[in-house]
């Protein structure tokens, strides 16, 4: 019995090594070619527990295969960074830096009707959290309702906002001297850009993003709460958010690539804000932070986890930076009970 058990673990071992390299091999193939690859991307965090687990599990037995799931880890590192900042200084964040942060609000109203009085107690609330919480110069929001952003702006005292009707917003205490948006098609998810005049003699654009969205969370949480492996109905339930995700993560590798070239052409610095729907081992996240700072892994501590809905340990929500910007600190948020999300704050020397 006990030789039987010795050689599942051992088989499981392998099986969780095997999905290790296929979640480090992820950020480098398309989802276009093989969707079913982004699955071990997504998965890393549980793949990198699982591992943990089976590095306790063999240590203690003094068997050698601990030293195997160490060296895969090892290996990996700078994914394994991705998820778990490890910057423990205590920099001095000057005056002179400026304060982002990047939120969905998609949540905001907790499932209730939107009423007028709803509406203003919610944006009150939520902007004493703003302001508790490095009252931000610049904002980016998605999924935010016009008559929500404007009474958000007026109880922060935000002169400045841009928005084109698509649920990503971009509040800011310096003028903004242009914006557009990268279009996308065949999606209700959005992408907008602003040209802020953080300086007298300095301009920098601000990304806000929204990538394309899985739409699978009510059918997750379903599945996690309530699913039963026996019931046809729950594989039926697992079949539609395996298929759901594939065609959303090939859908995102493609707006990814249109705004990756429209990053290029940006003959200003620029900052990226937003909600991806990946993560840090994504091929969308590798297409976008080609070249760029990621401030989670510069001045980040803990879990970098951003997304608070049925599914745990996911990072989706990024700030990004050309690399002539220093990042003093960057945190993420989990006091409020605003959103599905969490919102990453980010202190910038531009």
């Amino acid at each position: 019995m006990k030789s039987m058990l010795k050689y599942l673990v051992r088989v499981l071992s392998a099986v969780i090594i095997c999905c290790t390299v296929l979640a480090y091999v992820c950020p480098y193939v398309n989802p276009a070619k093989f969707s079913w690859l982004s699955f071990f991307g997504t998965a890393f965090p549980w793949i990198l527990l699982a591992n943990l687990l089976l590095i306790g599990v063999w240590a203690w037995r003094g068997n050698r295969f601990a030293v195997y799931h160490l060296g895969i880890l090892a290996f990996g590192w700078q994914h394994i960074t991705g998820f778990i900042g490890f910057d423990f200084g205590k920099d001095a964040v000057p005056e002179s830096a400026i304060t982002v942060a990047t939120h969905n609000l998609g949540g905001i109203y907790q499932g209730r009707e939107a009423t007028d009085q709803w509406r203003e107690k919610r944006a009150a609330a939520y902007a004493g959290f703003l302001q508790e919480n490095g009252f931000p110069d610049i904002l980016c929001t998605q999924e935010t309702s016009g008559k929500f952003y404007r009474l958000l702006a007026e109880k922060m005292g935000y002169p400045y906002t841009f928005n084109l009707k698509k649920g990503t917003v971009i509040l800011s205490r310096f003028p903004i001297v242009a914006g557009g948006d990268v279009q996308f098609e065949n999606t209700s998810n959005s992408t907008l850009w602003a040209d802020i005049q953080v300086s007298e003699k300095k301009v920098v654009r601000v990304y806000d993003i929204h990538l394309q969205s899985n739409r699978v969370t009510k059918t997750t949480a379903k599945v996690i709460q309530k699913g039963d492996l026996d019931e046809g109905e729950t594989w039926q339930d697992i079949g539609f958010v395996l298929g759901r995700v594939g065609s959303a993560t090939s859908l995102r590798a493609e707006q990814a690539q249109k705004l990756r070239e429209h990053i290029a052409a940006c003959k200003l610095p620029v900052i990226i804000c937003g909600d991806f729907n990946d993560t840090p081992n994504s091929y969308v996240y590798s297409l976008l932070s080609e070249g760029l700072n990621d401030t989670f892994h510069q001045k980040a501590l803990g879990l970098g986890t951003t997304f608070a809905g049925a599914l745990p340990l996911l990072r989706i929500d990024y700030i990004l930076t050309e690399k002539s910007i220093t990042t003093f600190s960057c945190r993420t948020a989990r006091d409020g009970d605003f959103s599905d999300h969490y919102p990453v704050f980010a202190a910038l020397g531009i």
